[in-house]
Parts: structure tokens; C-alpha cells; sequence
């Protein structure tokens, strides 16, 4: 039986490494760090993910796991609300975005990847160097402290993230997207009356874009749009003023009584780009090594868990199979080639936003035609479906994705 290694232990590594053993795969994951909390990881699960999640048996997951259920997406211009897009009942309870503690979840997969024989986690490995052979990559060097481990595989599956040190040392190029933007994120502890239902909430004003929604521990994640390149420029202002201008009154209250409570801000690098080869021999890129998502409408992690789909789909069936690496070097480029077409959709989608937006802001008189048209229309229910029309592709998906094995 052929053995895999997976390199990073996010949500495109951890689902992988638990798909494959569950079908009696030896798997052995790798991940850099000791334990799974981040400085910040992404917490948005849209219903394409949620929709994977169910697929791979774990639809029970957010019973074990801190989250908060989506209840509406909130348009501020100029401290008022101008636009309340509720969630669409039919997709409540099922497939409502949900907010999660990513590292709750991914703890909660490899804990179920853990009953499987065929599957080894360890934690606190660095990759170092790739092996390889004359048929290609052949496994990992690691390293853990002062020891130094190879380990021989089959297969070596890079899901080491946006800055994936494995697909410099396989050199395989990342094609970036030009980006107009990075994001400040920050926490707050969230006042009462935001707590009673979820809500993603927009503040917009002209030289002032930053959106923020009560998370899972019962505090506020704020992400401030900063145009690229700018954010070094911007680490003395006085953050908590900086949003009170922009919120209605209540809420800039709260805001300047927590503000010792205040805790940023981290700096996330926007990167979206893709690769144009996945893989070599041997050896194959996922998730945000293969493609990294801009933040908006939390892509990164809803695509990894599709990309998991794919991977089991096409690779289970050749090594149950005992296929010759001339037929895994075929099925890795065609993982690519079926995932493909959803990462560019997925992508383009959320550049053209970063454009309108980068379009509203570019000069006040834009700003203005944008306050207005969002005054006048933004109380239609015609409009909200609209809103909620052109975000489909971003909820739920660009194409089917299923689990056939």
C-alpha cells in the first residue's frame, strides 16, 4: 500500500490526511508547529465548505467545536445603516455561514483521523529538503529541534500554505494577481447587543473601510482594508478612533471604553495568484500552496476543504489500485485540471470586488454617487437579492464538487 506524506496541517492537509486513512491510505502529516493556534486563522465557513465538511462525515463537527450561525450581512455608510441583507431562509440551519474556531476543527479532524490505524501526525517537524530518485520526489528531510528525520514516500503532499516553502524548493512559480490591497486585523471584546445575533457588518466612509463581526469568543474581529504597501506607514494611529468614526454612536462608545482591551494589529500580506503547475513527479501542491485566496468571503479555507474532495476522489482508486507512477504523475495533473476552473472563478470574483471598491474610493465624487446608491436602493429587498445573487459563486460554490469514494 502506498504511503503519503502531508506537509502543513491546515484544513487542506488535515482533511487529506484524514480521507486518505480512512480508506486504509498510510498517511503521515507533518505540521511545523506544536499545537494549532495561530496568531490568526481564517474563521469564515461559507456553505460550499460546510457543504465538504458534511460530505467527509464531519457535518457533526459544530456540536464539539465553538461557532456562531450567520444571521445577516450589514452595510454602514457614513455611521448609518444603509443596506441589511438577511440570510436567506433557505439556506438556515443546513448551510448558513457559520463562524468557527479553525483551530477547534482542525484539532476535531485529526482527533477523528486518529482512530485510523494508517494515520500519523506529528507535530513540531520543519521540512528542510525534498528526497528524490530518478522516478522524482521520494519523501522529506525534517527537522525537530536538533534531530534530523527523512521520511520516504510515495507521494508528498505540499498543503503548507500561502508562503509554501515546498513549492520554492520544487520550484514551481506562483502567478500573483495584481492586488490593490492588505488587511489590519484586529479583536475587541463585543458589546452586549452585538451578541444577541451574527452579523458580518460593513463600515464604509471615504478614507475608512474596515468590516467586523462577533466571533466565536464573544469578541470582535476587525479587518481594516489598507491600500498595498501602506500598512507600515499606519501602525501609530489611534485605531480605536479610527473606527469609532466610521460606527454609530453606541457602538463608538463601547469601542473607546475597551480600548485597553484592544489587541492588534496583525498584518495579513493579500496574496492571490495560482500556480500554473500543481505538481512534478512525486510530488503535488493544495490549497493555498497550490493557490492563495484573497480574504473575502473566506475562500481560503472553504477551497481547501474542495480541494481535499478532489484529491481522495482521484488518488484512492489509484492506490487501491496499485498504480504505476506514470498513472500518479496522470492523476495529480488531473486534480489540477478538475479544480482549476473554481480557483480562477473563485479568484476573479474576488478581484473584481477589490476593484469596485478600489473604484467607490478613488476620488470623493465616487464616494458620493456610491453613498447615494446605496441610500436610495439599499432598502429594497430587490437589491439585497441582487447582493446575494452576485455573492453565489463565493457561497456556494463555482461547480459541484462530491465525494465519489
Amino acid at each position: 500500500m502506498s504511503h503519503v506524506i502531508v506537509v502543513g496541517a491546515g484544513p487542506a492537509g488535515a482533511a487529506i490526511a484524514l480521507l486518505l486513512s480512512q480508506r486504509g491510505i498510510p498517511v503521515t502529516l507533518l505540521d511545523r508547529e506544536l499545537t494549532f493556534d495561530r496568531v490568526f486563522r481564517g474563521e469564515g465557513l461559507m456553505p460550499s465548505g460546510i457543504d465538504a465538511l458534511a460530505q467527509m462525515g464531519l457535518g457533526n463537527c459544530f456540536e464539539h467545536i465553538p461557532t456562531r450561525t450567520l444571521d445577516a450581512w450589514d452595510f454602514y455608510v457614513d455611521r448609518q445603516r444603509r443596506m441589511r441583507v438577511p440570510e436567506p431562509q433557505a439556506d438556515r440551519n443546513k448551510q448558513t455561514p457559520r463562524i468557527v474556531a479553525q483551530p477547534a476543527l482542525l484539532q476535531f479532524i485529526v482527533d477523528k483521523a486518529r482512530q485510523y490505524p494508517t494515520f500519523n501526525f506529528l507535530p513540531g517537524w520543519q521540512v528542510t529538503e525534498l528526497l528524490r530518485d530518478a522516478s522524482g520526489v521520494c519523501g522529506v528531510k525534517a527537522s525537530q529541534g536538533q534531530t534530523v528525520q527523512t521520511f520516504r514516500a510515495d507521494l508528498v503532499i505540499a498543503a503548507d500554505g500561502r508562503y509554501s516553502r515546498l513549492r520554492k524548493l520544487a520550484n514551481l512559480p506562483l502567478e500573483q494577481a495584481p492586488t490593490q490591497f492588505d488587511v489590519l486585523w484586529f479583536k475587541l471584546p463585543a458589546p452586549p447587543e452585538l451578541l444577541t445575533e451574527t452579523a458580518f457588518t460593513a463600515c464604509l466612509q471615504w478614507q475608512r473601510q474596515f468590516a467586523f463581526y462577533p466571533s466565536w469568543d464573544q469578541r470582535l474581529q476587525i479587518g481594516w482594508i489598507v491600500e498595498k504597501g501602506r500598512a507600515k506607514t499606519m501602525k501609530d494611529r489611534d485605531w480605536i478612533e479610527e473606527f469609532a468614526q466610521a460606527v454609530p454612536a453606541a457602538i463608538a462608545q463601547h469601542f473607546r471604553q475597551q480600548r485597553q482591551q484592544l489587541e492588534g494589529p496583525i498584518f495579513l500580506d493579500v496574496i492571490v495568484g495560482v500556480c500554473r503547475q500543481w505538481s512534478i513527479p512525486g510530488l503535488l501542491l493544495v490549497g493555498d500552496a497550490a493557490h492563495p485566496m484573497a480574504p473575502n468571503r473566506a475562500q481560503g479555507i472553504n477551497m481547501a476543504f474542495r480541494d481535499a474532495i478532489a484529491v481522495a476522489n482521484h488518488l484512492v482508486p489509484l492506490f487501491h489500485g496499485a498504480g504505476a507512477p506514470p498513472q500518479l504523475n496522470e492523476a495529480l495533473r488531473a486534480i489540477q485540471t478538475e479544480r482549476l476552473p473554481e480557483i480562477e472563478g473563485a479568484q476573479q470574483l474576488q478581484l473584481a470586488e477589490w476593484k469596485r471598491i478600489a473604484y467607490f474610493w478613488s476620488n470623493p465624487l465616487t464616494y458620493w454617487q456610491f453613498k447615494t446608491l446605496a441610500t436610495v436602493l439599499g432598502r429594497f429587498r430587490l437589491t439585497q437579492n441582487a447582493w446575494l445573487h452576485h455573492q453565489h459563486g463565493l457561497r456556494h460554490g463555482i461547480m459541484p464538487v462530491e465525494l465519489t469514494v
